[in-house]
């Protein structure tokens, strides 16, 4: 079995137990799994690229991640993983904006959900084997969330005081 595999083995119930913290705590679901998915994508990825990462930075760092879109094959593997990484680092991103988001008050609006999803199913799709239907789960609650008429699109009346 490949080590990749055994990664994801390994990483799988470690999602499912954030995931169940998540759900306990109730509040920015969706913000926080993006960020759980995001910071498991990079642990998995420092792990299983953890000899190509110690190849770019033995090689200098600067320029190590370019193979000019595949045509440098030794460079490829560098690639690869630098866009591995950033993934996660995106899903981090997205997921505290959202969380910064509904901290305000408000609801992120459904396109991003439909994006996250659409984007991911895609992906999921070319790569069936991968995390990306892990994606769709806090995609599809933005988009329902979006549309949840129980919640409202305006700033709290505590914020709108301090201002």
């Amino acid at each position: 079995m490949s080590e990749v595999y055994v990664v994801r083995l390994i990483l799988l119930p470690l999602f499912l137990l954030c995931a169940l913290v998540v759900f306990y705590l109730r509040k920015r679901k969706a913000a926080r799994l993006l960020t759980v998915i995001g910071a498991l994508h990079i642990l998995g990825g420092i792990w299983v690229g953890r000899s190509t990462l110690a190849r770019i930075f033995r090689d200098g760092f600067i320029g190590e991640a370019d193979s000019f879109l595949g045509h440098l094959p030794a460079r490829t593997e560098k690639e690869l993983v630098f866009w591995f990484l950033f993934w996660g680092m995106l899903m981090m991103l997205l997921g505290q904006l959202i969380s910064w988001i509904e901290k305000q008050g408000m609801r992120p609006p459904a396109f991003i959900g439909w994006e996250l999803m659409a984007s991911s199913l895609v992906a999921a799709l070319l790569m069936p084997a991968v995390g990306f239907w892990l994606v769709l789960l806090p995609a599809f609650m933005l988009i329902r969330e979006a549309k949840d008429p129980a919640k409202k699109n305006e700033p709290s009346s505590s914020q709108m005081e301090e201002s």
